[in-house]
């Protein structure tokens, strides 16, 4: 049997858009990276928990390869759980999950 942490791969979860603003300060183009079951701290940037309540499953079945393409929802955005206002003071953040490679390739393009 294959160990886990040998058949996952690292994911980065990119702001693509923010309606409203992000009470814990996040901003478009700033990253969530994840190593296996950890958040890395330092190649992250601004980090809520809300929006992780919300990503965590699109980063789970990514960092296990789920192809995105083959499921017809590649390049989907996933936001966070605040509503913004006029319900709060805040606003929803949208994230695109993708394989670190995935980013590292966007990167070099732009």
């Amino acid at each position: 049997m294959k160990s886990v942490a040998k058949i996952t791969r690292d994911v980065v979860a990119v702001v693509r858009e923010i309606k409203g603003g992000c009470a814990a300060g996040i901003r478009v183009g700033d990253v969530l990276y994840f190593s296996g079951a950890n958040l890395v701290k330092e190649k992250s940037d601004e980090i809520c928990a809300y929006a992780l309540t919300s990503i965590m499953p699109v980063v789970f079945a990514c960092r296990l390869g789920v192809d995105f393409d083959k499921l017809g929802i590649a390049g989907r955005l996933w936001q966070c759980v605040d509503p913004g206002p006029p319900y709060t003071p805040g606003g929803t953040v949208f994230f695109e999950i993708m394989s670190a490679k995935e980013y590292e390739k966007e990167k070099d393009v732009m």
